[in-house]
């Protein structure tokens, strides 16, 4: 025979997590608990509920979310200052939201599909052909000073366009550092939104990049750059 649905409602047992209900009413609830693990549920869903908000809205949480793209599995991530992670080379979830305690050690790490809906579409429409440049901002201050100041360079570079190491080098006012600018460049944590691939050595041919020059190919092809291809 099954056994019929508790009919206490949803909000006493809400009121009851809160704290709200009168003490006679609390003890017998309590007495109630121990005998329905429907409720019993309920009241220990409330409760992690409870303790997780907090940090859902704190200032200082970091949000992220994945989805699929020609890519692969997209992970990105977002602090309150912006976008701070883009990366196809997870082996999972578990593996990426190390990679940001690592990165943000003592901040919260919770997975927020909404936060991060901005960057989805964005990502998506540039997979698609139909968006040449990202409106995102991208938190770099994990990074160090020269580094920042290379990926803020690279990033006014265009859609379709390319520049030389030396070349950005150059811009940022460091000629002779155009090999400290590439390994710059390699720790992009917020690649293709930041266009790293867009940097190609002097002779015309690809270069390096992060997680395997087919992905630089597969980019600067979106961009409409087979010519690059061509003299790698």
């Amino acid at each position: 025979m099954s056994r019929s649905p508790c009919p206490v409602p949803e909000d006493q047992v809400l009121a009851y997590v809160a704290g709200d209900l009168p003490e006679e009413e609390e003890l017998a609830f309590a007495e109630h608990l121990a005998e329905c693990d429907e409720c019993c549920e309920q009241a220990a869903e409330f409760v992690a509920l409870r303790v997780a908000l907090p940090a859902c809205c704190a200032d200082d949480v970091v949000r992220w979310h994945s989805f699929a793209t020609p890519f692969g599995t997209m992970y990105v991530a977002a602090t309150e200052k912006g976008l701070a992670r883009v990366s196809w080379q997870q082996r999972g979830p578990d593996s990426f939201v190390r990679e940001l305690e690592g990165r943000f050690p003592g901040r919260p790490v919770v997975r927020d599909p909404h936060a991060l809906a901005e960057a989805e579409r964005e990502l998506r429409e540039y997979f698609g052909g139909t968006r040449s440049q990202f409106d995102l901002p991208v938190d770099l201050s994990t990074l160090s000073p020269f580094d920042r100041r290379v990926l803020e360079k690279a990033r006014t570079i265009e859609f379709g366009h390319v520049v030389p190491y030396a070349e950005l080098a150059r811009r940022i006012a460091r000629p002779s550092a155009a090999r400290a600018v590439g390994n710059a460049l390699g720790r992009n944590p917020v690649a293709i939104v930041v266009p790293c691939h867009r940097v190609v050595r002097s002779d015309g041919s690809l270069g390096g990049y992060g997680g395997g020059v087919e992905y630089k190919e597969r980019l600067l092809t979106i961009e409409g750059r087979r010519d690059l291809l061509r003299a790698s």
